[in-house]
Formats: structure tokens, C-alpha cells, sequence
């Protein structure tokens, strides 16, 4: 069983409106995401840029003026905002993902590189969940504790603790230990998971284009290791910034 035991099943669906990131989306002050000095946030940046995304250190604000934040670098150089650029900034802070609008008010190089940002007015944030899931799409490698391989699949959703896997070969029986291989992008960086799980629920149907059976595991990770816990929540929580409508 996984060290993180909760009523959540990964193999269970539910229908979920696609802000819903286990409590509904709501406005939050700007208190509420409890920046400090130092926190990374992403930011989205004009196409104008060339950058699509970036990151940066809060550098400090002045309340209902301007938040200021390291400039944004992107391949080892600076990505240069100008005055008016408008601006989409996500955090994950606690337990909670926070997303506001803001515009360069000025870019500065004196007497280092940040940049004011208007300070935001509308923050939208959601408390998130224990286990918060979210869409995914990875081919995963599957193979049986024995060691034999299994076949190939999907993973559909992922957790901290679980996730769902579709499969059109057989794994094994509800209690048993399957290995599950996939590659992972943390913020450009691929990293490759080997990992145990306990499959927790099974559910088999036809599939009609090939005529055969498709399944559906619900698996709880088993025995993590600190790193592999930390790559596992890594991805589910820069997927919850970067792609919130993937929140089941």
C-alpha cells in the first residue's frame, strides 16, 4: 500500500468541471498566497518574447502598488519584457495553485536585473487536495513483480499516491505488485521513474477497434523512495500550475 492512504481511487473518474481542482475556483487576496522573498513563480510571457514561459524569484512588493520579481531567463538569457507587456504569473504555495494577470510596469537593470509587475487585484487559486489528480498521457513500460514484462500502456491520470493506467493487456489481479517505467519532464529536464504498485481495482471492457479487451488499473504506488516521491509530486504540481484544466 502506498505510505499516503487516503478515500481517493485512482481508478475512479469523477465528473469533475474542468476548473474543478477539488474545491471549486475562487477569487484569493493577495495575502492568501503568502508570498515571501526568494519563492519561484512561473511566468507566462508574450509571444513577442520568444518565450513562452519562464521563471523568476519575488524579489519583494509594495502593497497595492507593484510586485517585483527577478528577471525572467530562458536558455541562459534574459527575456526582455518592456513596459505595458501583459503577463499570466502561476504559484504553488502550500497546499494551494494561484494564477493572476499583471503588466510590466519597468524592466530594470540597476542596481540588478527585476522587473516591477502591477500588483495583482484578481487572484484565482484552489485549495488543493491530499491527492490531487491530474490528466495525463504517458506511455508507461508495465512488467509483473517476477520481472516478466506485461506489455505497454497509458497512464491517465496521476496522483501523489496513484494513478490509472489503460492497458489492452492483462497486469494481474486486484492485491498484486506491478513495476511501472516512464520518462518524466520537471521544467525541461527528463527524468526516468521505475516504480512499484499495488493494483487496486480492475475494470475490463471491449474495445472496438480492436476487437479485443481494453483495462483500466487503478494502482497506489507502493514502498516510493524519497526521490521518486518528490519527481512524482514535482510533475503533479508543475502540471497543476502550468496546465490547471488537467485537475480532475
Amino acid at each position: 500500500m502506498s505510505e499516503d492512504t487516503n478515500n481517493d481511487d485512482p481508478g475512479r473518474e469523477e465528473p469533475a468541471d474542468e476548473h474543478d481542482e477539488g474545491e471549486a475556483q475562487r477569487g484569493f487576496t493577495f495575502e492568501d498566497m503568502r508570498l515571501a522573498v526568494g519563492d519561484r513563480l512561473q511566468i507566462e510571457c508574450t509571444a513577442r518574447t520568444g518565450v513562452r514561459r519562464a521563471f523568476v524569484r519575488v524579489v519583494g512588493y509594495v502593497d497595492g502598488i507593484s510586485l517585483l520579481v527577478s528577471t525572467p531567463v530562458s536558455g541562459g538569457r534574459r527575456v526582455e519584457l518592456v513596459e505595458n507587456d501583459p503577463v499570466i504569473v502561476r504559484v504553488f504555495s502550500r497546499q494551494s495553485a494561484f494564477a493572476f494577470r499583471a503588466s510590466v510596469l519597468r524592466a530594470c537593470r540597476l542596481p540588478f536585473d527585476y522587473v516591477h509587475l502591477s500588483f495583482p487585484t484578481v487572484i484565482q487559486g484552489s485549495v488543493i487536495r491530499k491527492a490531487t489528480r491530474v490528466r495525463t498521457q504517458f506511455p508507461v513500460q508495465v512488467s509483473t513483480e517476477a520481472g516478466s514484462a506485461a506489455g505497454e500502456g497509458t497512464m491517465l491520470n496521476l496522483s501523489a499516491t496513484g494513478a490509472l493506467i489503460h492497458t489492452h493487456a492483462a497486469l494481474g489481479e486486484q492485491g498484486s505488485i506491478v513495476r511501472l517505467r516512464f520518462d518524466a519532464d520537471l521544467h525541461g529536464v527528463q527524468s526516468e521513474l521505475d516504480i512499484a504498485a499495488e493494483i487496486r481495482n480492475v475494470q475490463q471492457a471491449p474495445d472496438a477497434e480492436s476487437e479485443g479487451i481494453e483495462y483500466h488499473y487503478g494502482v497506489d504506488f507502493h514502498a516510493l523512495g524519497a526521490e521518486d516521491r518528490m519527481k512524482i509530486k514535482s510533475l503533479v504540481y508543475q502540471t497543476i500550475i502550468e496546465q490547471p484544466r488537467r485537475i480532475i
